[in-house]
This record gives structure tokens, C-alpha cells and sequence, in this order.
């Protein structure tokens, strides 16, 4: 909780305060203006908006610039204490399927209340580093209240695509399942972000 301090000179920037306020007032040129196509200035893009309630449209999968999931990159599954993630998916598959389905089945270590997407985003993982990411979502969510031990139940699918500039199918061979289960709280706290597995996958 913050806590509100009271300061013998805050009088002496009123003066101040009423001259940022004209500035912002002051049309176009002043401040940060809406773009010419009516799109939000520079302060109003940078902001974060509120947490998404329920029955919100939410995308939990950050931009590509920011995410830790990208083509490529060395993974290891980072811990966290508010979600246990299990998975259960197929032992195999073959080269010509679209896609491997299964479902993740997740346990709350603690009281958590907000919004998640439908599916858990899952994504295959071959010699440490990420060879097929999560299918794009653009989904309806739906509100979680879990007390601890509680447990929930997604389904969850990543294209047999890889991730590759050139695409394709993914290569015949052993891989990894690994499942990624994002939480945007109630209150306006940073998203809980939780992964669930290794789980074998061999592609013939």
C-alpha cells in the first residue's frame, strides 16, 4: 500500500502546475496531439489501458520484439509460485498432421482472481530451442477466482508449422511440449505468467 506524505511546500508548485496545464491546453504543437489520421498521440499509445475483464478480447502473447518464446531462442522453463501446469498430449505424430491437441490441467498454489485466455498456448521445443510457437490467439476471456488447490482445466494446440522463415511442416525428430498459461489479475497487477512440462513429442 502506498502511503500519501504530506509536504510543507507543495503550495510552491501551483505556479507550476497551472503553467503545464495552459501548455497542455494549448492546441495543436503543444504536448502530445492525436496523429493526423486520428490515431492516440505518443503519451496515449505508451499506455498500458486497464486489465481486461470478463468477457474481454484479450492477445496474452506479447509482440514478437518482446517474447521470450521466439523462433529460435535457447528455453528453459522459468519458475514461478502461483500454478502448477500439467499436460497431457499424444506421444506421437506424424509429419502430415495439422497440429498436436491436448490438455492442460492447472492447479493453483494460491489464491489468484482474473482473466486468462480459453487455451493455454503451447509450443514445441527441439535440442533447447523453440521450433514451433504458440498458435495466435485472439479469443473471448474468461474470468479464473481460484483458491488455492483449486484446479482448471484448458485446452491447448500448437501447429506442427516451424517457426523458420521458410515454414513447412517440422522436421521429422524428436521434440519437446511445453505449455505457457498467462493470468491478467484483477487490481492492475502485472500478468502471472506460468509454464507447464516437458512433455515428449516424436514426429515421423
Amino acid at each position: 500500500m502506498q502511503h500519501h506524505r504530506r509536504y510543507p511546500g507543495r503550495l510552491a508548485l501551483l505556479p507550476l502546475v497551472v503553467a503545464l496545464a495552459a501548455a497542455g491546453c494549448a492546441g495543436p504543437g503543444a504536448g502530445s496531439s492525436p496523429g493526423t489520421d486520428g490515431s492516440p498521440g505518443p503519451v496515449e499509445a505508451a499506455s498500458s489501458g486497464p486489465v481486461p475483464e470478463e468477457g474481454a478480447t484479450i492477445n496474452p502473447a506479447p509482440s514478437a520484439s518482446t517474447d521470450p518464446l521466439g523462433c529460435g531462442q535457447p528455453f528453459e522453463t522459468p519458475g514461478d509460485d502461483v500454478l502448477t501446469v500439467d499436460g497431457r498430449f499424444p506421444l506421437t505424430a506424424s509429419g502430415t498432421d495439422r497440429a498436436v491437441t491436448g490438455t492442460v490441467e492447472v492447479t493453483s498454489r494460491r489464491a489468484v482472481r482474473g482473466v486468462v485466455s480459453p487455451r493455454a498456448e503451447v509450443f514445441l521445443v527441439r535440442q533447447g530451442r523453440v521450433a514451433a510457437v504458440p498458435a495466435a490467439q485472439d479469443l473471448i476471456g474468461v474470468q479464473w477466482d481460484l483458491a488455492a488447490g483449486d484446479v482448471e482445466q484448458l485446452p491447448g494446440d500448437v501447429p506442427l508449422v516451424s517457426c523458420d522463415p521458410a515454414g513447412g511442416p517440422v522436421p521429422t525428430g524428436d521434440y519437446e511440449l511445453y505449455a505457457r498459461v498467462v493470468i491478467f489479475p484483477d487490481g492492475g497487477t502485472d500478468r502471472l505468467v506460468s509454464f507447464g512440462g516437458p512433455w515428449p513429442l516424436r514426429v515421423t
